[in-house]
C-alpha cells in the first residue's frame, strides 16, 4: 500500500530494543558469520519503528506518519532480515530518494558487493542512524535521505524540486519516498552519477538503473516496496 502524506514525526523512545540472551547469542553467532562472508560489514547503531497497532506504533493522522522508534544494532536487524522478517512488534523505516528524471523515468542504484544488498535494485536511501537525530530527541527522515542521495549518487536535493512525499507500507518494511524531478534526460542523469562512482575508492553503489515502465521493476533484484514505487510512479 502507498499513501501521500505531508510530513513525518518520529519520536525517540528513552528504551532501547531488548532481545532475551538466547536470541542475542544467535545474532552474534549470525553477525560473525556475516561479516566472515562480507568484511566491510558495520555494525552500528540503527533504529526501528513500532509496529501498528501496537502502542506508540506508526499511524498516518491528517497526512502526518507518527511514530515511536526505538534503537538497536545493525547486527539484529541483519538477522532479523535474514530469518525472514519474524514478527517482533517492529518495522525497518526508512527514507528513498525517488529520482524522477525531466523524461519520465525512475533512477534506482544496483548496490555494490561491500553492501549487504547486493544486487539488489531500488531508489538511494538507508536506514536511519544516530545523525539523523535532532536536538529535540525526533529521527528526521527527509535529511536521512538528502544526505543518502548526495553519498550514493552525487545529486543534490538544492538541484530538483519536491513533486510529492509518499509512504509504502512494505510488510516489515516502510519507506518513506520523497519524489524528486531533476531536469534533465534519465540518460544524461544516470551518465552524471557513474561518472560519480567512477571518481569514488568505495562506491556504495556498482550501477543504476533507468526505469522506465512499472513493469520493469518485477523481476526479484527489486525489493517489493521498491516495485510499489515504480509501479505508483510510471506507466504500466
Amino acid at each position: 500500500m502507498i499513501l501521500p502524506i505531508d510530513d513525518v514525526v518520529l519520536t525517540l523512545s528513552p528504551e532501547p530494543a531488548g532481545v532475551d540472551d538466547d536470541t542475542r547469542a544467535r545474532i552474534v553467532a549470525h553477525w560473525a558469520a556475516a561479516v566472515a562472508a562480507n568484511p566491510a560489514l558495520w555494525n552500528g547503531t540503527v533504529y526501528g519503528v513500532r509496529a501498528p497497532g501496537t502502542p506508540g506504533g506508526l499511524r498516518v493522522e491528517a497526512g502526518v506518519l507518527r511514530g515511536e522508534a526505538v534503537e538497536w544494532d545493525f547486527a539484529s536487524f541483519l538477522a532479523w532480515r535474514d530469518w525472514g522478517f519474524p514478527e517482533i512488534g517492529l518495522r525497518n523505516l526508512f527514507g528513498s530518494a525517488l529520482v524522477l528524471s525531466g523524461d519520465g523515468a525512475l533512477i534506482y542504484g544496483v548496490m555494490g558487493p561491500r553492501t549487504a544488498n547486493a544486487g539488489r535494485i531500488y531508489p538511494p536511501g538507508g536506514s536511519l542512524e544516530p545523525r539523523d537525530r535532532t536536538a529535540d530527541g525526533r529521527l528526521d527522515v527527509f535529511r536521512s535521505v538528502d544526505l543518502e542521495l548526495a553519498e550514493e549518487t552525487g545529486l543534490a536535493v538544492a538541484d530538483a524540486e519536491l513533486a510529492a512525499t509518499l509512504v509504502a507500507f512494505d510488510g516489515p518494511r516502510v519507506s518513506v519516498g520523497r519524489v524528486l524531478c531533476f531536469p534533465g534526460e534519465a540518460d544524461d542523469l544516470a551518465a552524471g552519477i557513474r561518472a560519480f562512482l567512477a571518481a569514488d575508492p568505495d562506491p556504495e553503489l556498482a550501477d543504476v538503473a533507468v526505469i522506465r515502465s512499472g513493469a520493469e521493476a518485477a523481476d526479484a533484484r527489486f525489493p517489493p516496496y521498491a516495485r510499489m514505487f515504480a509501479e505508483y510512479l510510471l506507466p504500466s
